[in-house]
């Protein structure tokens, strides 16, 4: 199973900071990435005018753009689907994913913290406090998942 850690904490945390940080910190070290952002707003990747937009309109559940080196794929969905399953769909090839989001899951956590008061979710893995991170944390933290996750 592909390793899954969620980079939780409240609105202005900096988890964006921290997992893109994160992410082309595991890249140079020659791991394969992925990312998963939880949103609880509904959202619109396509664009009016594309042939793909309006194969989705005219009621596709489904649409693939594929080139040589990308694939995106726009899919109606009746749930939630949880990050366990995006990643065995979607992600399966990869040595470790990143989420932002899914507090409650059962996945382990890095919980960044606005105050020392914060109180983490369960299984959390470190407690950091909100701030701007810069390169010895971020390095830090893809140690900490280097050791934990990939060795």
């Amino acid at each position: 199973m592909i390793p899954i850690v969620a980079i939780v904490g409240p609105s202005g945390s900096g988890k964006t900071t921290v997992i893109t940080g994160v992410i082309a910190e595991l890249t140079a070290r020659g791991y394969r990435v992925g990312a998963i952002k939880h949103t609880h707003h509904d959202f619109e990747i396509d664009q009016p005018g594309k042939d793909s937009f309006a194969m989705k309109a005219a009621g596709a559940v489904g649409v693939i753009l594929v080139s040589s080196r990308r694939l995106a794929l726009i899919r109606d969905t009746t749930d939630e689907l949880g990050p366990l399953e995006l990643v065995a769909r979607y992600l399966a090839d990869l040595d470790l994913v990143l989420v932002e989001g899914f507090a409650h899951s059962e996945l382990p956590k890095i919980y960044l913290a606005h105050d020392s008061a914060s109180t983490p979710p369960h299984q959390t893995l470190k407690v950091l406090p909100a701030r701007r991170f810069g390169a010895p944390e971020i390095k830090e933290i893809a140690d900490l998942l280097e050791e934990r996750f990939l060795l």
